[in-house]
């Protein structure tokens, strides 16, 4: 198969959906990762608690409105046309912006994390339409390429948000330069979600479910009765629940394994966004416009493999109220361990771009356009039950006892669990 046109790239078919997702992404991940980092060396020792907790906590509640509401988006997204949705979206996002910059301002942790709720609600309505509406605007084989771009954009995104965010967070004036921010970022989104053409109504007769447990369970029902969107949806979720883990983890070994401080905790962060966009580019080069899952086993028998290695190099915990030995990013690599720590960190997000690419792809694929953005919807259910789900064991874990490596040596286990599941796909596609 020879390898698909890349001349699509400065059209009006991807590229406004493609900056309206990026701006979207990028908001989402600054306001979250400022959060965070207020939470692992704020909030936390205001309110006693261990900042793995609340971290894992706090992610948990940004997910659980998929789980929840994505039948609905699913169905509204199929029924009307997408690009309008798009734009009603993207003002919701403002109006989120300017609550979360009012939260920052009176230091309102509940606030915050109502705001994270609200994305996490604003984010499931516009997923089954980003995922849906691209096969409508591309060519098929153009879709394995499109989807790296979209992914590889996301994760740039989320490293540009996640850097922006952790550094001026906790800068002087940080807080009304973060706050700014995201309002003029969701104000840039709304005008190039205005740009994507509209591609018509997929299923224009559709009745709309307003029961979320009926809709919900009827969503589930019709997805997983075929085999290849099943095994695709648990690929994709199981992806989307390790790179949950691994994210929500990070700051605590940083800061109290590594000896980092919040500049450590954004380097990794970002590793970890610039890996999966890595990997989703490097799958697009290997498959040439193929769409396969036949990277998906190999890509989890490495996930497993490399994240034992990162258990087995990570140090022991720091001793109690040890002042951070690096308090420069230069000074953190330039120790060996932590510079091998880093680039398995980026090797593990590479396999994981890297197995997620070519499931989406299948999914639109093989999936009948009046039904697409609701087999995307069933993704969304799945991928929330899983991370919400991971993240909740995850906090409790840790509350037992557990240390942040020993759940992410768990979960790197866990991914032989899942290899079966993908070799079934891969014959099914055969």
């Amino acid at each position: 198969m020879t390898e698909p046109k890349s001349s699509f790239i400065f059209t009006r078919r991807f590229l406004p959906i493609f900056l309206t997702q990026f701006f979207g992404a990028f908001n989402d991940n600054l306001f979250r990762q400022a959060v965070i980092i207020l939470i692992t060396f704020k909030f936390a020792t205001e309110l006693d608690m261990a900042p793995a907790i609340l971290t894992n906590l706090a992610v948990g509640l940004f997910i659980l409105p998929y789980f929840l509401f994505s039948a609905l988006a699913g169905q509204l997204a199929d029924k009307f046309e997408k690009a309008r949705q798009i734009v009603w979206i993207k003002v919701w996002e403002i109006g989120l912006m300017i609550l979360g910059g009012i939260a920052f301002y009176l230091e309102s942790l509940p606030i915050m994390i109502a705001v994270l709720a609200g994305l996490g609600l604003q984010s499931t309505f516009f997923g089954p339409i980003k995922y849906g509406i691209l096969p409508d605007l591309m060519d098929r084989d153009e879709l394995l390429s499109t989807n790296a771009l979209v992914e590889a954009g996301t994760f740039i995104a989320i490293l540009l948000g996640t850097i922006i965010g952790g550094i001026l967070v906790l800068s002087d004036g940080g807080i009304f330069q973060v706050s700014a921010f995201m309002v003029l970022i969701a104000a840039v989104g709304t005008f190039t979600g205005w740009l994507v053409p509209k591609t018509g109504q997929a299923a224009p007769d559709l009745t709309i479910q307003f029961n979320i447990f009926a809709s919900t369970r009827q969503l589930m029902k019709a997805s997983w009765a075929n085999n290849v969107s099943r095994r695709a949806i648990i690929g994709i979720s199981w992806i989307w629940l390790l790179g949950t883990i691994f994210i929500a983890q990070i700051p605590d070994i940083v800061k109290n394994r590594l000896g980092g401080n919040e500049d450590m905790v954004t380097l990794f962060m970002a590793c970890f966004s610039v890996g999966i966009g890595v990997g989703s580019m490097l799958c697009s080069k290997l498959l040439k416009g193929e769409i396969t899952a036949r990277l998906a086993v190999p890509g989890l028998w490495a996930l497993a493999v490399v994240t034992t290695t990162l258990f087995l190099i990570l140090p022991g915990p720091l001793p109690a109220e040890t002042a951070p030995p690096f308090t420069s990013v230069a000074d953190f690599l330039i120790d060996p361990v932590n510079l091998l720590i880093t680039v398995i960190l980026i090797l593990i997000s590479m396999g994981a771009g890297m197995v997620i690419v070519p499931l989406y792809a299948i999914l639109q694929d093989r999936t009948e356009r009046a039904e697409r953005s609701r087999t995307i919807a069933a993704t969304n259910v799945v991928n929330s039950g899983f991370m919400a789900g991971g993240s909740l064991l995850a906090a409790a874990l840790i509350g037992f006892g557990f240390s942040s490596p020993q759940v992410l040596l768990l979960t790197g286990f866990a991914n032989l669990l899942f290899v079966p599941v993908m070799m079934r796909l891969h014959g099914d596609l055969s």
